[in-house]
């Protein structure tokens, strides 16, 4: 009986920690932008992600390809892309291994890359539990002249400088 419990502790320690992958057929981040002439969104359903679970949310790792967004409008995809680099920076990337969770509700601190420029962000979230999945959906604000990004101009005026941020992300 002993040898049982022994066997069943190491087990149990070994297993404690759980890497899930990110569901990209499930999952999606869309941005809102802003001109004094137009708004829109641009979506990116391809992302990927890993997230550690050891007695909760421990870790969480996003990457999702700049060229991946889609805002309906390919013109407007192509003027994106001279601004943001995508050849020399291809990836908008996220970290978190500082995780807060009260409630459904986490808080994630993390450093988040977006044009070869690392800053931190707190990112608030909701956390859905079922029976076969872990759901993160949040959102966030990020401001590209923090990011050296150029705004792009239409008739002589520029975007706004702040993107909306909003994910779903299942694992």
């Amino acid at each position: 009986m002993r040898k049982f419990i022994i066997i069943l502790f190491i087990v149990n320690f070994t297993y404690a920690q759980e890497t899930l992958i990110l569901n990209d057929k499930a999952s999606k981040i869309t941005y809102n932008a802003r001109h004094a002439l137009s708004n829109w969104q641009g979506t990116n359903c391809n992302i990927k992600g890993v997230l550690v679970y050891e007695e909760g949310i421990s870790k969480i790792a996003i990457a999702a390809k700049i060229q991946e967004f889609n805002s309906s409008n390919s013109e407007r995809d192509m003027l994106l892309l001279d601004f943001l680099n995508p050849f020399r920076f291809p990836f908008i990337k996220f970290y978190s291994d500082d995780i807060k969770k009260s409630g459904n509700t986490i808080l994630l601190n993390g450093i988040i890359e977006f044009n070869g420029q690392k800053k931190s962000i707190l990112v608030y979230s909701t956390l859905e539990n079922d029976e076969d999945s872990i759901v993160i959906n949040g959102k966030f604000r990020l401001i590209p002249s923090e990011f050296l990004i150029e705004l792009p101009s239409f008739m002589l005026v520029k975007m706004e400088d702040f993107l909306n941020i909003q994910f779903e992300l299942k694992f």
